[in-house]
């Protein structure tokens, strides 16, 4: 009785030492869903996907993505929201869901910080001014003066009310004077396609959509909202160049689990995210989309959030913006 007691104590204390995920062996047992407020073939997806397959290699189980569209992705951060927190239902959501629906929803059938347990940012990426190759300025600055000889100023075409790319011109009005008028679409493809048809005059628009058609000819960027240059486009210059602080805007995507589950599962998909962003494989697929691969812990992950939040919430009350899912 003696031994059995003795090789117990020793068992336990060797257990005691293993991370708490080791000692949970069970811990994935089972296929892993990450669900996605968003098409397939989208930018998000993209991303997530790109994530899945090496995750689910890792931790030795089938990683799965469930594309829940529509609502501004309420309906798949609901979903997830409403899960259960063992580790196997995960969210793939961009920032607006999470730090910008707060303020353009009366209701939302989520809470963005209280019924998720961040796990790691995963990239993001600035947003390009793109033009017509016709229109007669080549930069920002011949932009700002365009607008200015104009009695009306310029419009813009913007992917949707509320979005990144709409605040970002907003923010750009308020730091420059610019004179210019949105021209809400559903999406970032239609509003690209009247820019290239030449029935609205410049867009902010993603790098992901953008690129392939500056590569093609049929759109040319006039500046990088960010505060350095992009590799691709390394003759497009910044709007801090021209001493126009405050308007970078780089949406994110992020992976987060339901609140409640387990700190050291969230902790090891943390690592795993962190593990396969960094590989080359993953890490030249988001280079070659302009996209920039931000990788943090779960801490880290919920500061910038609440960062996030602080930031865009009082330009979207001060523009009055209210929508229903």
């Amino acid at each position: 009785m003696s031994i059995t007691r003795r090789q117990f104590a020793l068992a336990a204390s060797a257990a005691a030492c293993l991370p708490a995920w080791a000692q949970r062996q069970e811990y994935p047992d089972k296929t892993i869903t990450v669900t996605v407020g968003f098409a397939a073939g989208g930018g998000v997806d993209f991303i997530v996907r790109s994530l899945a397959q090496g995750m689910g290699q890792r931790l030795g189980q089938t990683m799965v993505v469930d594309n829940r569209p529509g609502a501004s992705a309420s309906i798949a951060c609901s979903y997830v929201a409403k899960s259960r927190p063992d580790g196997y239902n995960l969210l793939g959501t961009d920032g607006g869901s999470l730090a910008l629906n707060g303020a353009l929803y009366s209701k939302l059938p989520y809470d963005p910080v209280k019924d998720f347990a961040p796990i790691s940012l995963v990239m993001r990426h600035p947003i390009l001014i793109v033009a017509h190759p016709d229109f007669p300025v080549s930069d920002l600055k011949g932009l700002l003066d365009h607008a200015r000889r104009s009695p009306e100023g310029i419009s813009y075409a913007s992917p949707g009310l509320g979005t990144y790319h709409h605040l970002g011109m907003e923010l750009l009005k308020r730091r420059t004077g610019l004179k210019a008028t949105p021209v809400p679409y559903k999406g970032a493809a239609p509003a690209m396609q009247d820019v290239m048809a030449g029935h609205v005059e410049v867009a902010p628009i993603d790098t992901i959509p953008a690129l392939p058609q500056i590569a093609a000819g049929k759109l040319k960027a006039l500046a990088v909202l960010d505060s350095r240059r992009m590799t691709q486009l390394p003759d497009v210059p910044t709007a801090a160049e021209l001493g126009i602080e405050g308007v970078e805007v780089l949406p994110w995507v992020g992976m987060l689990a339901p609140r409640g589950t387990p700190a050291d599962i969230v902790e090891r998909l943390s690592q795993e995210v962190r593990t396969v962003a960094a590989t080359p494989e993953v890490s030249k697929h988001f280079a070659e989309r302009g996209l920039q691969t931000l990788t943090t812990t779960p801490v880290e992950f919920a500061a910038i959030l609440q960062q996030e939040i602080a930031r865009w919430h009082p330009l979207i009350r001060e523009l009055g913006i209210r929508l229903d899912l």
